[in-house]
């Protein structure tokens, strides 16, 4: 209903509603008085009122969402007050207007109301994404239901958890990450560090931040989270990429997450489908956590029975049948979508199809079905231009530029906005106060801010004013009043700076100055890169260009453009599009001043060849090369013998017998000019396989390091790099390994100088851990520092060596003869699975879900134990889906598992069958775990089949093996020593040689290996006819497989030598001794 508004002047029609048979005025004659009326309420009676904390037709989804919600709590209880409960996921789909939010509205309600969950405790959050997102900042909806959990929290009766929140939020880089992305966090950490940091967090920092800080959250409070998201088809990029990561990990508990979305405005190409479908695939792997899968939720239209019930109860009746010619109507124009069905009633009573009678006082119609019909518009967008349309002037006003703000607005904001309008200040909020009452905005009372009441409402008020000059003028003034706002209050108002620049890009140019809105872009660009937005940033930076072209004053602010430029490339090249990143890099080089200037420019140039689906290294060390020359550094491409000779003899003249790690007491700088290209050249010189001129160029480095007496920061990877490059060359010339360490030494010390920069100092440690120092040292003393580089290695973008170490660490484990009952294997095997997954690295999951099955097939008993074949990998149906490179490498990696577990369970067959696929592989690679594991096995097998089959291939790729292992047993490596002594047991079968490999694993706690070296020295005197001798070390194998966790195994052993099953322990394997000394090989290296 219109209701006449006081906009400043009188008017006789006062109180009086349009179209009403009869005026709603206060009744002072009480002559008349009839029951049905209350005269204090006399001026309502004319208006629509919809019931109020009832939900029609919603009972079995209600019933769902409740039911996860109590599972949450009734999991926890079973487990104990302080332990946690899985997360539960659930997405509701449906059309606009269908009912989703209300019934999590409803949800949150009654848990309020009831006792059983908490009553007043229940903790609920909200964010709501807008049609406008371009125009919104990243994670809007995400930010606005945090601001909500710090007003929740920072109350006095969440104290307690207040306080133990930030008893766990105590890491100071997740801090700074939180506080940069989502300021208005800052409260909810210690008071001393409360202060919203300013710094740039790259999106994977972002994500490690925000499943800490969520994780820290969710298991302070008593209750289960409650955190609703809506409108996930509009989020932007960030957004998604943030939730694929927090609910895919399945170790975040006591949180139930409602992702609401509109059915029909995405399809299975949408980002948000594939959202659904991998975060469904990733929590559905984890078999061995209950309710890990995620639940889907369709709305459709409510049935006619539904929304007789609802128009009966709006309209005061006693029964749904008093309305079933209106409901009918209603009904076929709406098909039950609650949204439209209210929109559809206020109509008619705006058209007097539906009145409220004053003398009967209560709703009639009194038209036919076919009049009811033509009343109601078939768009409810146009029903509700209708609907604002009569509104009074100023308030359409205020519901317009409300329409064009992506976020909630509060009364200041508003009071700003409509005083550019010519709107007394004094008089909006009566402004606002109509706008609620007539259901167009409403008041969300826990964050003291205003939003629409529905998308469809924002949306109709914002073709109010069709597009034209009048619209482009209003976004001007608009954003004006924004960018003043942004600039008065930068920590709190970022948001406002983002609309701006939206609405401005989209009015005619005329209307805003070229280069203040291209430093507007750039200024919004850099908040985005900040927050980790790199694809956001990418669209800012080319609408700063855009605008910068259109100045016609490219090159007039030369540090500007010049800085704008330099970040369209990097940004061009974060997100794949190489082609434009040159384009951009020519530009620089045809217009920059000096080589310092083109640095950047020129760094790119090598890799916009180098990288992509094109990519060419060869091309990419060619053109490095060439740029290196220019900034005074001259390299051949394919050096000589003498090169390499004459670059030695330089390097130690520079050194003056000083050791490499005299580079770490270097003064340090941060400028990298020719030491970054140098760095650049050398990874792809590796790349290509031309590890001479990277050896050429490591040499050149230290020279110039050591000549210019400072210390760049590129200097570290090319110290690390060149160490890779000695331990590839370990399979020609052993002797190296001292080499490889020196500079392994010197890496380590120099990252140390830069500690600060933790996504190169753990690159380093990754490479060295993973390479060089398992060589000599025991795997075992390598896995913490792997793991422990994990993290920081993801926080720095630095994916591929943070998934590798994973690797690394699960070829580590197989080495060391850990326990495969252990409970850090599975957990720590699925993290890294489930990041490979996340982050798109599908040839890295295969090396864990292999892992993780052959794990399976020792511990269980399948009915083919060297088929990698089973819950956690299939390798055929896997590999067939695989091609060229990724193909190659993935079968070398299960052949060597399916060859150790040949040896394992001694199938002949597959052991002739995987050293076919593995004779191309018999060499050392850049993964020293790797690469033992493999040899190993190769070398095993190849003794035992080539000696079975008198094969004398076998028998020298099995000896090149034993080569590998004896030269690094010689230079005193404890990872090598038990291996070689058990192999050259196999290659030469004696008691006496294999109790020395035995004696050697048992040492060392190589619990596997000391087991298949007493079953083979058993069937070795099995076949001497010494049975007693054989029985006894059969019997050690036994109980040093079943200490090993390779259950399987030893139950095989019982059905092969059933004397088992009466066995008792009288021998301590290594894993049951818990020795923990590696004296004795000591000592053996020291005598040798």
């Amino acid at each position: 209903a219109k209701v006449v508004v006081d906009d400043g002047h009188n008017s006789s029609d006062e109180g009086f509603v349009e179209g009403l048979w009869g005026t709603v005025a206060e009744q002072v004659d009480e002559t008349f008085y009839d029951d049905r009326s209350d005269a204090d309420d006399d001026l309502e009676k004319g208006c629509i009122k919809f019931p109020q904390n009832k939900l029609y037709g919603r009972e079995s989804n209600l019933g769902l969402v409740r039911g996860l919600y109590s599972e949450i709590i009734q999991e926890r209880k079973s487990k104990g007050s302080s332990a946690s409960a899985s997360s539960r996921i659930v997405f509701v789909g449906g059309y606009s207007g269908v009912g989703k939010s209300a019934v999590v509205s409803d949800l949150v309600r009654q848990l309020t109301e009831d006792d059983e969950h908490g009553g007043e405790l229940v903790v609920y959050a909200w964010g709501k994404y807008s049609k406008l997102q371009s125009a919104a900042a990243p994670f809007s909806a995400i930010s606005d239901a945090l601001s909500q959990l710090v007003v929740e929290l920072t109350k006095d009766k969440h104290a307690g958890h207040l306080k133990k929140l930030r008893e766990k939020l105590c890491d100071d880089d997740s801090r700074i990450s939180m506080t940069s992305t989502f300021p208005s966090v800052a409260p909810l950490f210690d008071s001393m560090e409360s202060d919203p940091a300013t710094v740039a967090a790259s999106m994977s920092q972002v994500k490690d931040a925000f499943k800490d800080f969520m994780s820290c959250f969710c298991t302070c409070l008593e209750c289960p989270l409650v955190w609703f998201l809506d409108d996930l088809q509009w989020s932007d990029e960030a957004s998604l990429e943030l939730l694929k990561d927090v609910l895919s990990n399945i170790e975040l508990d006591n949180m139930l997450f409602i992702g609401a979305y509109r059915s029909n405005e995405i399809n299975e190409n949408h980002s948000f489908h594939q959202l659904m479908n991998e975060v469904e695939k990733v929590r559905g792997k984890d078999a061995a956590r209950d309710n890990m899968p995620v639940s889907r939720m369709d709305l459709f239209g409510l049935c006619l029975d539904d929304i007789g019930e609802f128009l009966s109860d709006t309209l005061g009746k006693d029964s749904p049948s008093e309305v079933a010619t209106l409901t009918e109507v209603i009904f076929k124009k709406t098909l039950g979508n609650i949204f439209f069905v209210k929109q559809a009633l206020e109509e008619l009573v705006r058209k007097n199809a539906v009145f409220y009678d004053t003398i009967m006082f209560s709703w009639e119609y009194n038209v036919s079905t076919v009049q009811l019909d033509n009343y109601i518009s078939d768009d409810v967008i146009d029903v509700i231009k209708s609907k604002i349309t009569g509104l009074p002037t100023e308030v359409r006003m205020l519901v317009v530029i409300m329409s064009f703000i992506p976020n909630n607005a509060n009364m200041s904001l508003m009071k700003t906005l409509l005083e550019g309008e010519g709107v007394r200040t004094m008089k909006v909020e009566k402004l606002i106060s109509v706008a609620i009452n007539n259901g167009i905005i409403l008041h969300l009372s826990e964050v003291d801010r205003y939003a629409f009441a529905h998308d469809k409402i924002r949306e109709a008020s914002y073709d109010i004013i069709p597009k034209g000059k009048q619209r482009d003028e209003l976004l001007v003034r608009i954003s004006n009043v924004l960018i003043d706002l942004a600039n008065a209050d930068k920590a709190n108002t970022e948001w406002a700076l983002f609309v701006a620049a939206d609405h401005l890009n989209s009015v005619v140019p005329e209307l805003v100055p070229r280069m203040e809105l291209a430093r507007l872009n750039f200024r919004v660009a850099k908040i985005n890169l900040a927050k980790g937005a790199t694809l956001g940033a990418n669209v800012n930076l080319n609408d700063c260009l855009t605008c910068l072209n259109h100045s016609g004053e490219k090159w007039k602010d030369y540090d500007f453009t010049l800085n704008l430029f330099n970040e369209l490339i990097a940004s061009e090249f974060t997100v794949g599009k190489f082609e434009l990143a040159y384009v951009h890099l020519q530009d620089v080089l045809e217009n920059a001043n000096s080589l310092d200037d083109k640095f950047t420019a020129y760094s790119y140039k090598i890799k916009t060849f180098a990288e992509g689906e094109n990519r060419d290294y060869n091309k990419g060390v060619v053109v490095g090369l060439q740029i290196c020359k220019m900034y005074g550094t001259i390299l051949p491409n394919s050096p000589k013998r003498t090169d390499l000779i004459k670059a030695s003899v330089k390097l130690e003249t520079e050194l003056r017998n000083r050791p490499l790690t005299v580079l770490s007491k270097l003064p340090r700088t941060e400028v990298s000019t020719v030491f970054g290209l140098l760095k650049d050249v050398q990874h792809y010189a590796v790349l290509e396989g031309n590890n001479d001129l990277a050896t050429l160029i490591a040499k050149k480095a230290i020279r110039l390091s050591l000549q210019k007496n400072f210390l760049s920061k590129d200097m570290v990877p090319i110290l690390a790099m060149h160490v890779n490059v000695l331990v590839k060359g370990l399979a020609k010339d052993i002797s190296k390994a001292k080499l490889a360490y020196a500079y392994a030494n010197a890496a380590e010390k120099t990252s140390e100088v830069f500690r600060e920069d933790k996504g190169l100092y753990y690159q380093v440690q990754m490479e060295l851990h993973g390479g060089i120092y398992p060589l000599l040292r025991p795997h075992r003393e390598s896995m913490d520092p792997i793991i422990n580089s994990h993290r920081p290695l993801l926080n720095a973008g630095n994916i591929d060596y943070a998934i590798g170490g994973g690797i690394c660490y699960a070829q580590m484990w197989l080495c060391a003869g850990l326990p495969l009952n252990s409970p850090l294997l599975k957990p720590k095997l699925l993290l890294y699975e489930e990041a490979a997954i996340r982050l798109q690295r599908p040839t890295f999951q295969i090396s864990f879900s292999s892992v993780r099955q052959l794990v399976l097939n020792l511990q269980k008993s399948p009915a083919n134990p060297t088929e990698l074949k089973g819950d956690a990998f299939d390798e055929e149906s896997v590999l067939g889906t695989l091609e060229g490179n990724s193909l190659r490498t993935s079968r070398r990696d299960t052949s060597t598992l399916r060859l150790f577990l040949a040896l394992i369970f001694w199938d002949e067959e597959c052991m002739i069958n995987m050293l076919e696929i593995l004779s191309d592989f018999a060499e050392p690679d850049v993964s020293t775990s790797r690469t033992h594991f493999r040899l190993f096995v190769i070398g095993l097998a190849g003794f035992e089949m080539g000696r079975k089959n008198k094969d004398k291939s076998l028998i020298e790729l099995a000896s090149t093996c034993l080569d590998y292992f004896k030269t690094l047993t010689k230079l005193g490596s404890l990872s090598a020593t038990p291996i070689y002594h058990l192999m050259k047991a196999v290659s030469r079968p004696s008691k006496s040689n294999y109790d020395e490999a035995i004696s050697f694993c048992h040492e060392t706690r190589l619990v596997h290996f000391e087991a298949m070296a007493c079953e083979r020295c058993g069937m070795l005197l099995k076949q001497e006819k010494r049975v007693d001798a054989a029985n006894e070390y059969i019997i050690k194998a036994y109980w040093g497989y079943t200490d090993w966790g390779a259950t399987s195994k030893a139950n095989s052993m019982i059905e092969t030598y059933p004397f088992l099953k009466e066995a008792t322990r009288c021998y301590q394997t290594a894993q049951s001794d818990g020795s923990s000394t590696n004296m004795r090989v000591a000592n053996y290296i020291g005598k040798k």
